[in-house]
């Protein structure tokens, strides 16, 4: 299965436009298989890809605001003009996650059953100067039982 991109707009408060752009891609697999009257096992799996990032924004000065007037509360450009010439440079977000779990089930009687899974988490992070290196695996374990009333 597949998922969708949207772009939205990013307004700052005093100076310009800029759309932002994302495109993520989904994909799942589910396995389950049935081997004895008490035993089954499941296989899952996901596999994600997504990107994200600003484009140039338009205006890089403030609109209708006189940006060499002194600094007065008419005049918030001048209290905070910050440039944002560069954000779309610093903007992109690109990473890729691997997600799988194996389980198996064991039916104790016809109202209670034990389970137990191992899930393995990777991500995959392609553009490491925005928060710093997120690139990693995790591995967890569940165990339990459930009871039918």
């Amino acid at each position: 299965m597949e998922g969708s991109g949207s772009e939205l707009e990013h307004f700052d408060s005093t100076r310009s436009q800029s759309d932002y752009t994302n495109e993520s891609n989904v994909f799942f697999l589910n396995a389950n298989l049935t081997a004895t009257e008490k035993w089954s096992f499941f296989l899952e799996g996901v596999y994600s890809l997504s990107k994200g990032n600003f484009s140039s924004f338009t205006e890089l000065t403030p609109v209708g605001i006189d940006p060499n007037f002194p600094i007065s509360p008419d005049n918030p450009a001048s209290v905070a003009d910050y440039d944002f010439s560069s954000i779309n440079e610093y903007s992109d977000l690109d990473y890729s996650q691997l997600e799988g779990t194996l389980g198996v089930n064991y039916k104790l009687d016809k109202r209670a059953t034990v389970y137990g899974s191992v899930n393995l988490m990777d991500l995959q992070d392609d553009q490491v100067y925005v928060y710093g290196d997120m690139t990693g695996m995790l591995v967890t374990y569940a165990a339990g039982m459930t009871v039918g009333f």
